[in-house]
C-alpha cells in the first residue's frame, strides 16, 4: 500500500493495509527473556540485546537476578554473542541499548547490580561498553540511567543519561572511546546525530538542536490537534514522540497527541528540509519508533488504534488495536506493511533498518494466549 507524502498537510486513509508476506519471524525466545534493542550494520551482522532471568535470588526485592542477553545475526542464524561485563563487583544484569557503525564498532548501555549492599539503589550502576571486534571494554560507568545511545562512524558515540535521585541529565560524547561531558538542556531524553556539531534531540517536550557549542529550541509548526472522544478530560495537546535525522537537510519528527493520562490516536509526521516544515497527517496511526536506513529513508513502527469513551467504567477510555505494522519511507514514497496480526498481542521494543538492503528488523513481546515471549521479525524485500 503506497501512501502519498506531500509538501503540505496530507491525510492518509485510515483503512487497514493489505497484508503482505514481507515480515517473517526470525528469532524467538522463552517467555522469561526480554528484548530491548536492535542494531544492524549489513546483511550479515545484526544484534538483538536484552536480558534473561537466572535462578539467583535477590532477597532485597524478592525477585531473581537477570543476566545480559546478546544474540548476533551472522547472515544465516542468530548465534549467542560475547556479552559485556560490569565493573568489578557489579555484574551486568541487562543490556538496554545497542548501536553499531561496523562489526568492529558496537556500543551497548546496560545495568549492573551488585549483590551487596542492602540498599539496591547504591548497588546499581549504568555501564556503557564498546566492542572493537575482539573484546568488550567499559567506556563509562556511574549511578545514572542511560536513556539514549547514538554512534557515528568508528570514532564517535553519544549517551544521554539521568541521575534518578536528582533528575540531573548528563550528555556525553565519546571520541575514540574517551568520554567528555557536554552541556545538556533540562529534560533531554533522546538524540539523533548527523555530525558532532549537528545533533537533534527531544528535551522536556521540546525539539532542540546542538550546533557544537550550545543547544537551542527549534520551533515546530502549528499542528491541528484531533477532537477527543470525550472533551471532559481536558484539552488534547501535541507530544513529540521521536526525532530522526536521515540526511544533510532531512529531519523527521513524529508528533502524537495526549489528553491528560490518555494517548489519542493519530500522528503528525513532520519533515524539516533545512528551510521549512512539511506535514503528513496519519489520522489513525500511532508512530512510536523511527529507524534510518542509511540511504535517506527510514522505517517506522505504526500501529493503528481506535479509542472509545467509556465514562461508566473505571478507565474513561477503551483502546482497540486494529493493525500492527510498519511504515517505510523511500524515494519520496511512504508505504505501509503489516507486521503481525493484532490477535498475537504485540508490544513494540525496537526497530532497526539493515543498511545497504531493503530489509529491517523489528523486536517486541507477543502476549496472546497462543504465543508468548520475545520475538524478532525480519522484513525481506
Amino acid at each position: 500500500m503506497t501512501l502519498a507524502v506531500g509538501l503540505g498537510a496530507a491525510a492518509i486513509p485510515a483503512a487497514s493495509a493489505e497484508p503482505v508476506t514481507g515480515w517473517q519471524v526470525s528469532f524467538q525466545s522463552a517467555y522469561d527473556t526480554h528484548l530491548n534493542d536492535l542494531a544492524a550494520t549489513d546483511s550479515g551482522n545484526a544484534w538483538a540485546a536484552g536480558r534473561y532471568t537466572t535462578d539467583e535470588f535477590d532477597p532485597r526485592n524478592g525477585s531473581y537476578f537477570t543476566a545480559p542477553l546478546l544474540r548476533r545475526w551472522n547472515g544465516t542464524e542468530w548465534i549467542q554473542a560475547a556479552v559485556p561485563r560490569g565493573p568489578r563487583g557489579f555484574p551486568l544484569r541487562e543490556i538496554t541499548l545497542i548501536e553499531a557503525s561496523a562489526p568492529g564498532d558496537v556500543w551497548t548501555a546496560g545495568v549492573a547490580i551488585a549483590p551487596e549492599p542492602s540498599d539496591i539503589t547504591e548497588a546499581t550502576r549504568s555501564v556503557v561498553s564498546r566492542w572493537d571486534g575482539r573484546r568488550w571494554r567499559i567506556a563509562a560507568s556511574d549511578a545514572g540511567t542511560v536513556l539514549d545511545l547514538d554512534v557515528l562512524g568508528g570514532r564517535h558515540a553519544w549517551t544521554v543519561s539521568v541521575d534518578e535521585q536528582t533528575r540531573q541529565v548528563s550528555f556525553r560524547h565519546f571520541l575514540d572511546g574517551r568520554p567528555r561531558t557536554l552541556p545538556a538542556p533540562d529534560g533531554l531524553r533522546e538524540v539523533s546525530v548527523r555530525a558532532p556539531d549537528d545533533i537533534w534531540g527531544v528535551a522536556g517536550g521540546r525539539l532542540v538542536h546542538w550546533d557544537g557549542r550550545a543547544w537551542e529550541t527549534v520551533a515546530l509548526p502549528e499542528i491541528e490537534v484531533p477532537a477527543a472522544p470525550d472533551p471532559n478530560y481536558g484539552e488534547v495537546t501535541p507530544r513529540i514522540d521521536e526525532v530522526l535525522t536521515v540526511g544533510p537537510q532531512d529531519v523527521w519528527v513524529a508528533v502524537g497527541f495526549q489528553q491528560g493520562d490518555w494517548s489519542q490516536p493519530g500522528t503528525a509526521l513532520l519533515r524539516w528540509n533545512g528551510a521549512g516544515w512539511a506535514e503528513t497527517r496519519l489520522p489513525a496511526l500511532n508512530v512510536r519508533l523511527l529507524a534510518g536506513d542509511g540511504a535517506g529513508g527510514f522505517w517506522a513502527a505504526a500501529n493503528e488504534e481506535t479509542i472509545t469513551a467509556t465514562p461508566e467504567a473505571g478507565d474513561p477510555y477503551s483502546y482497540t488495536t486494529v493493525s500492527i505494522g510498519t511504515l517505510r519511507y523511500q524515494g519520496g514514497e511512504l508505504t505501509r506493511q503489516e507486521l503481525t496480526s493484532p490477535r498475537t498481542g504485540f508490544h513494540w521494543a525496537a526497530l532497526a533498518a539493515i543498511p545497504g538492503t531493503g530489509s529491517a528488523l523489528a523486536a517486541g513481546y507477543r502476549y496472546s494466549s497462543v504465543e508468548q515471549g520475545p520475538v524478532v521479525y525480519r522484513y525481506g524485500s
